[in-house]
Parts: C-alpha cells; sequence; structure tokens
C-alpha cells in the first residue's frame, strides 16, 4: 500500500500553504493512496485536535499512521502516548504504526519502555524507529546501524524499524561516494515494519521522486518480498514549497512510486483487498448434498464437496495471514471439512500455523507416512490421522484415496522433497488426480493408475524461470505428462502465490501459454484456469 506524510498542523489547518486540503485528498484517494501519515505529532498537541484530524482522514477512507517524537528516555511514553489518548480509544482501523527518531541516549531502554506501555494497555500498535540522516548527536554517522542494533537488542515484539530510503542514501553518498548503492544487512530489512521514501535533490532530502535521485529498483529488490506495511510518501513541504508545485509533486511521486513498486507489492495489495472475499466465495462450495463442487482458496489450497462430504487439500495461507482476517478465523470458517489431505511438507501445503490452529477440530488427516511424526509434533492427534502409504488405498468417509510417489525432486539430483500424488474417487462422483509439484516431467515410469476426470497441474516451468522469456523445452514436457493424467479436464493451478519471489512466482499468461500447449497436443481436453475464490462444478 502506498501512503503519503503530511504535516499535522497543516491538517489541522493550522499551518498555511497554497494547498487546498480536501483537493488534495480527494486526488490521493483518486490515486489509491491508502494511508496519511500524521508528521510530525508532538507532546504538546492537543488529543482532541489529533483525534479530529484521525477521523477526519478516516472519514474520507484513509488509514492513518504517526510519526512522533521522543525527547528522553524518561519522557519516552509521555511523549509519543499523550496526544494520541482519545485516538486509541476510539481507532476506526486493525492497527496503527508510530514513527520515532532514535535520541541522543539510550534507545534499546527507550524502545523498552514504549513496548512495556504498549503491551500493558493491550494497544494494537507497532513503533518503528528510524534511521536518520545523522546521529543522533547530530554527526556524521551510519544511523541504519545504530537503529538496527537498538532493535535487535530490544527485541520486543511491537519494535521494529522505519526505513527512510532517503536518509539512507544520504548517508551513503556523503560518506561513501564511490560505492553508495550498498545497502543495510539482511538483518535490517527483517527488522522493517514501516519506510519512509523521498528523493534527493543533490545532498537534500525530502524531495520529489520524479525530479531527482532515488534508486527505488535496487532498495526494493532487497525489501519487497516480505514487506507488507506501507510504502509511505515522505516529502518536506516546507522546504520545496518555494520550488515546486506542491500537488502536483505530491501526486507525481505517488505516479513515480507506484509505477516503481515490484510485483509482490502490488500483488500484496490485492490479497490485503479481496482475499477475504475469495475464502468466503470458496467456501460456498462446501454447500449442498448432490454433485461435486470444487473451491480454490488461492495457488493450490483446495476445497472440495462431494455429494455433502467436505474435504480440503493442502490448505495453506502464506503471507495472506499477515495481510487479511480469514486465515486467523479458519478454524470457524473451515469446519464443514471431514478431511484434510496432504501432499508433503512444504509450507504452501502443510503451513505449520494453519495446522495447529486446525489441530484441536474434529477434522481428520491423510498424512504421508514419512510426514507422520511432523504431523504429531504439530499437535495432531493420532486417532485422527489416516496414514499413507504408496500404492495403499485408504476408504475414508465414502472417499478413496490412492497415494503414488509424486515427482518433486529435479531430475538426477536430490533436490526437492518426498511428496505424494492422490487419485480420488467416490461413487456418483468424478475421479480427481493430483500429481502436486511436480519437477520432472519424464513420462517414462508414470505411477499405474488409471486416467481421472480431472487432473489438477500445478503450473511450474523451472527454477527462478517464471520472469523467463522462453520456457522451451519444459512447457513441452509439462504439456505431456498432465495429458497422461487426464484426457477429460485439466485444470490449470499453483498461480499467483503470495508467498513467492517474482522470478518463482507463476502468473496468469503461463498458464494460458501451457493451456495452447495442451490444446496443441490434444484438442480433446477441456483446460481451466480457476481464479481464486472461484467455485466450478466438477461433473
Amino acid at each position: 500500500m502506498i501512503g503519503v506524510s503530511l504535516p499535522f498542523l497543516w491538517l489541522c489547518g493550522h499551518d498555511a500553504f497554497d494547498l487546498d486540503r480536501d483537493k488534495l485528498l480527494q486526488n490521493l484517494k483518486e490515486k489509491n493512496v491508502a494511508s496519511i501519515e500524521l508528521r510530525t505529532v508532538r507532546a504538546t498537541h492537543a488529543p482532541e485536535d489529533v483525534a479530529a484530524v484521525a477521523d477526519m482522514l478516516f472519514e474520507k477512507g484513509f488509514s492513518i499512521s504517526v510519526h512522533g517524537e521522543v525527547k528522553s528516555v524518561e519522557s519516552a511514553v509521555a511523549d509519543v502516548f499523550a496526544p494520541l489518548q482519545k485516538l486509541l480509544q476510539t481507532m476506526r482501523q486493525k492497527s496503527l504504526n508510530i514513527t520515532v527518531h532514535p535520541i541522543d541516549g539510550d534507545n534499546v531502554q527507550m524502545l523498552h519502555r514504549l513496548a512495556d506501555h504498549i503491551e500493558a494497555n493491550g494497544y494494537l500498535v507497532t513503533v518503528a524507529l528510524e534511521n536518520n540522516r545523522l546521529l543522533p548527536n547530530k554527526c556524521e554517522g551510519d544511523s541504519a546501524a545504530l537503529v538496527l542494533e537498538a532493535v535487535s537488542t530490544a527485541d520486543r515484539a511491537p519494535i521494529g524499524i522505519c526505513f527512510d530510503f532517503g536518509h539512507y542514501i544520504y548517508y551513503r553518498l556523503k560518506n561513501h561516494p564511490d560505492e553508495p548503492l550498498i545497502l543495510p544487512p539482511p538483518a535490517f530489512f527483517q527488522r522493517v515494519i514501516h519506510t519512509h521514501i523521498h528523493a534527493l535533490n543533490g545532498l537534500k532530502t525530502h524531495f520529489p521522486l520524479q525530479s531527482c535521485y532515488m534508486p527505488l529498483q535496487d532498495i526494493f529488490a532487497h525489501l519487497s518480498f516480505e514487506y507488507f506495511g506501507l510504502y509511505q510518501l515522505e516529502l518536506d513541504l516546507p522546504r520545496i514549497k518555494d520550488k515546486y508545485d506542491l500537488e502536483e509533486a505530491l501526486l507525481g511521486s505517488v505516479d513515480t512510486l507506484r509505477a516503481a513498486l515490484p510485483a509482490c507489492a502490488l500483488l500484496y495489495d490485492e490479497v490485503r483487498e479481496d482475499f477475504d472475499g475469495w475464502m468466503h466465495s470458496a467456501l460456498t462450495a462446501l454447500d449442498g448434498n448432490v454433485g461435486t463442487k470444487m473451491g480454490l482458496i488461492h495457488s493450490t489450497s483446495y476445497l472440495f464437496n462431494t455429494n455433502g462430504l467436505c474435504w480440503g487439500m493442502d490448505i495453506a495461507f502464506r503471507n495472506a495471514r499477515f495481510l487479511a482476517n480469514t486465515p486467523a478465523q479458519c478454524a470457524a470458517l473451515l469446519q464443514p471439512l471431514a478431511l484434510m489431505i496432504v501432499t508433503h511438507e512444504h509450507r504452501d501445503h502443510f503451513e505449520e500455523s494453519t495446522v495447529r490452529a486446525l489441530a484441536d477440530t474434529a477434522l481428520e488427516w491423510v498424512i504421508p507416512d514419512f510426514l507422520y511424526e511432523r504431523a504429531r509434533s504439530l499437535g495432531l492427534n493420532a486417532d485422527r490421522i489416516h496414514i499413507a502409504h504408496e500404492g495403499e488405498a485408504l476408504t475414508i468417509k465414502g472417499l478413496t484415496v490412492l497415494p503414488f510417489a509424486g515427482r518433486h525432486f529435479r531430475p538426477g539430483t536430490t533436490k526437492g522433497v518426498r511428496e505424494y500424488g492422490y487419485l480420488v474417487t467416490a461413487p456418483h462422483a468424478p475421479s480427481l488426480v493430483f500429481p502436486a509439484d511436480v519437477r520432472d516431467f519424464s513420462t517414462d515410469g508414470m505411477p499405474n493408475i488409471p486416467q481421472a476426470d480431472y487432473c489438477f497441474a500445478h503450473v511450474w516451468l523451472g527454477d527462478r524461470m517464471a520472469t523467463a522469456a522462453d520456457h522451451t523445452p519444459q512447457d513441452d514436457r509439462f504439456a505431456a505428462y498432465m495429458l497422461q493424467f487426464s484426457s477429460k479436464h485439466i485444470l490449470l493451478t499453483h498461480l499467483l502465490e503470495d508467498g513467492r519471489r517474482d522470478e518463482d512466482r507463476w502468473q496468469l499468461h503461463h498458464a494460458a501459454h501451457l493451456a495452447a500447449k495442451i490444446k496443441a497436443l490434444s484438442p480433446q481436453p477441456q483446460v481451466l484456469i480457476p481464479h481464486r475464490g472461484e467455485v466450478l462444478k466438477l461433473d
């Protein structure tokens, strides 16, 4: 999500710029800006004013964050929380991030005091310590290193880092001009929960992105995959007001920032916006007692209803658990399921948080023999586990489940994991086959099972190849392999997974390409590309 930092006093009507507040906010909303940061909320500001500004922004459809100020260790709690009293009593969003600068003192103790206050009051608040252009004593130095050390040492759940792009690039240009693009270490990025983004005009910070220097792509390459917070634009309006039209500077910077965002950031926005809807839509597959229906939650998480028997396969939520509400409700939402089938141990198929959440329900499980001990360690009761052995059919609640060896290992290597595919049949129902995650598309030594009515084919065309221009010869091999499982219907899934880097995330155009390959080899099967949340009737 993109956010924009705006002066708190201007939002209150106390500071004047040549800028219409309501018009600007409307234009920002039309550009899909999701959040406004109040910059800077100080201890002297009235709680009533903070609450009023927040309510105004909530009414206009924004969420908010706060740029606070800490003067000392002793005053830290009052500095940050006194002006937020009324806001925190009536907050109209799930959580609030507060960004503060390091102090010229004991930052670890300061963070502990803030974390203690948050936890004692049960606030849904995070605090992000921001790297600055200078050290707290106003000397040149690596503020990012100072921030990382303080946050890592404190190591408290509500505490993270605000990565200020402009301040860090200033530090590199000023102190290491021959190597300005060396970024902080991985440990720094792992702690980032908020950002401040602005460009440099020479060595002056907080300038518009579209006209000044900021290597966005280089930074996003390190930050974006496991970052779920705001991409927060932070221009300094008083600094630039005599050089730029302020509205054009802000709106143009939003456009520049959005154009630079990596695909995973855009996908996270889609998941944040739509995942709960996909989940509730997919759950409608569980209604009714006649026929067979399939609901796709996302990627390779399937719900089925076979003549009233509700079952699932490899349900996992990946990064959606950070972005949406329904993953935390899965035990209640999936209560209609009688059975869960698991193919292998990877967390997009057998996810610890989801397994633990479902462990105390009445759900029964089909677990591969090589995953039994792992399943028990995650809390599954032995009396609710049906152990799958290769080639030995299980009959459970009217379903016949036949496990067969999967092909998750790359040809001629030990790279991969053991897995079972499954053929699932039932009286008066279509047969379903799940080859699972295939990495070896050789048609030699195919599993000795009959062709099914429906094959669930997981798209994969090579490691780190999702952004490649050419997928020959894997695409032909994929098509030929899946046709061995079904000549009637092939469903292409394993798409748009929110837990993979861009180069490993298969998208709709990959599936469309493979559909064409399959039809070129055999026009007989119907090739389907189900969308997340879609429910299909399987005949």
